[in-house]
Formats: structure tokens, sequence, C-alpha cells
């Protein structure tokens, strides 16, 4: 079963499609319901048989297509049989990650995308949530015939209110009210955050753990490390959303590395973390706003404005080149990321 399971993640498709075929005649002759219970049912071997073989990573450099494969044909149920190789990856990975960082990179990779398909819908569906009252919000704004008496009083002292606490000015004629705020107020994000330390769950835990490691691999020296880093950072993300309390202290993390990649890199790592940063806008919103337009956009509008003269001049096969492909998509993502960091003055 290994060794089919190692074609079976091969990238050459007639050679997967082959290996997933011998893999449905196995379950056939040997009474599984499926691939997936097959998987399963075996998990505890093929396990010791990945773990074994990244311990030798060098001889056997294909242990990452086994696990690529399980987790491609399984579900959820398969990740605590996984998790002890993930945790040998992890720990390899801090100790050498400089001689197999690419490999590692790989099994990581393996895992988020599956991490990002068991439990990312649930963030995408809470995305569209919140675009769809986002613009039932601005569309009951824009309608005058909707709006009453009572709610543009409403508007006005919230706004007031608002703002007074944004500035730090509270009204003095309710100190006792001021007073008791406070207390109440302060209770409940330590006990939100303990509960959400608590009972994080264990996908998010992993999540959590590959973020950790791939902060310091984003300055690597190798090129197709950063890029691998990039792509898995970006499913870290995604699978981290439904986490606040977590992912906004890592993207305070990230941050710094992640603007070395956007600013002083090769163009196609400036591509990709181009892309990590429009998913970070898209989950943590208002908390990248100062920082994006103080760290990024000066150097992005600088950046199009130089290449304005010679992209206009240009021929016809500029449309070919790596530079045309960073432009246009700096320029057709920069529109809705402004947008979800709420950037419209």
């Amino acid at each position: 079963l290994y060794p089919v399971l190692e074609k079976a993640g091969d990238k050459t498709l007639l050679i997967s499609e082959t290996a997933l075929g011998t893999l449905a005649g196995i379950c056939e002759a040997c009474g599984y319901a499926s691939l997936q219970c097959l998987i399963n049912e075996n998990a505890d071997y093929l396990v010791n048989g990945i773990s074994l073989s990244l311990r030798q990573l060098a001889h056997r450099p294909r242990a990452a297509r086994v696990l690529d494969a399980m987790l491609r044909q399984s579900d959820a149920t398969l990740l605590p049989l996984v998790d002890d190789v993930i945790q040998d990856v992890l720990s390899a990975l801090d100790q050498s990650y400089s001689d197999q960082a690419s490999a590692f990179l790989s099994v990581l990779h393996s895992l988020m995308t599956a991490l990002a398909r068991w439990f990312g819908s649930s963030c995408g569906e809470e995305q569209q949530q919140r675009r769809a009252a986002r613009c039932r919000s601005t569309a009951l704004s824009q309608g005058p015939q909707a709006v009453t008496g009572p709610d543009v009083e409403r508007f006005f002292l919230d706004y007031v209110r608002q703002k007074q606490i944004a500035e730090g000015n509270l009204p003095d004629t309710e100190d006792e009210e001021a007073d008791e705020v406070p207390p109440l107020a302060e209770p409940e994000p330590s006990s939100s955050d303990t509960e959400g330390e608590s009972r994080l769950p264990g996908h998010a835990q992993l999540a959590k753990a590959v973020l950790e490691r791939c902060i310091h691999l984003l300055s690597d020296g190798s090129l197709r490390v950063r890029l691998k880093v990039l792509d898995v950072l970006e499913l870290c993300v995604t699978v981290l959303h439904p986490h606040g309390n977590h992912l906004l202290p890592m993207a305070h993390r990230v941050w710094p590395a992640l603007v070395t990649r956007l600013i002083s890199d090769d163009p196609l790592a400036v591509l990709r973390a181009f892309k990590v940063l429009c998913t970070l806008a898209q989950k943590c919103g208002d908390f990248l706003r100062q920082r994006f337009s103080k760290d990024v956009l000066p150097k992005l509008t600088s950046s199009l404005l130089s290449q304005a003269p010679a992209s206009a001049r240009a021929g016809p096969t500029y449309t070919h080149t790596l530079a045309f492909k960073l432009q246009l998509a700096v320029l057709q993502g920069l529109g809705s990321l402004c947008e979800e960091l709420d950037m419209g003055e």
C-alpha cells in the first residue's frame, strides 16, 4: 500500500491516476467500502513508514508524496492519526531546516491544503456574510426613504460617542457610570482570551505551529523555499481566520518579514507576497489598515508610477513578462485590498 500511495502522489497525471485505479482495485479485493476506509484502517502502518522515511529524507525524498496522497483521499478523521508525523516534521524543521527545508515544506503544504479544504469552508461563509452585511448597511444608508428621524438621531449620537471614545474623552457628567464601565469591560476580553486559548481546536493548533515555523523561513536564501513558505503562510491564515485572538498576534509577528518580501525581493516572491497580503486583509481587516498605509501603499504606488511610462510604450510582447504580470496583479488587487481595509478616505 505504501509504494502505491507514493505513486498516487506523483506529479505526473498518468502515474497518479493509474495508482488511484490500483488503490480502487485493492479496496474491492480486500473488502473496503472506500479508499478513505482503506487509508484510515491502515494509517498506523503508513504513518510508521512515513516517519522512518522522514528520518532518512536524503535517501527517501518521496515520503511527502505518501502523506499528500493520504490527506487528499481522506477526511478530517485522519488528522489525529497523522499528528505524530506532523510533530516529527516540525521538530526536524526546527533542528535542521536549512538542509531539507524544501522537502519539509512540501509536507506542511500538503497538510495545510487539507486543513483549508476540511475546515476552511466556514471561513468563506463568514466572509461572505460579512460582505453581505456591509452591502446591506451601505444600501440602507444610501436609501433616504428607509431612514426615519429616530434612526438619524441614533446615528449621530452613536457617532459622537464613538468619536469621544476614540479621542479618549469621556463625558464628565457621568463620572459614576464611567467608573462602573471599566470593571465590567475589562474582565470580558480576558475571559474570552482564556476561552480562546483553551478552546483552540486541534487543526487550528497545527496551523498556528506551522505558521510560527514559517516566519523565520521567509528570509531564507533560497527563492524556492520563500515561495513555498508564502504558499503555506496563506493557507495558515485561512485556517486560523475564525480564531482572531491567535491570528492577529501572528499577523503582527509575520508583518515585518512579509513587508520585506513585498518591497525588496524577486518579482516572483513579490507577486506571491502580494497574494498573501490580500488574504491577510480579508481575514484581519482593520488590524492592518495603518500598517498597510504606512509600510506598503507608498511603495506600491511609487512602483506603479515608475512602471507606467515603460508599460505605456511597450509592445505586445510585454504582456508575457513577469513585470507585466506583477503590475497587473497589483492593479487588480489594490482596489479590493483598500476596500477590505476600509481605506475609502
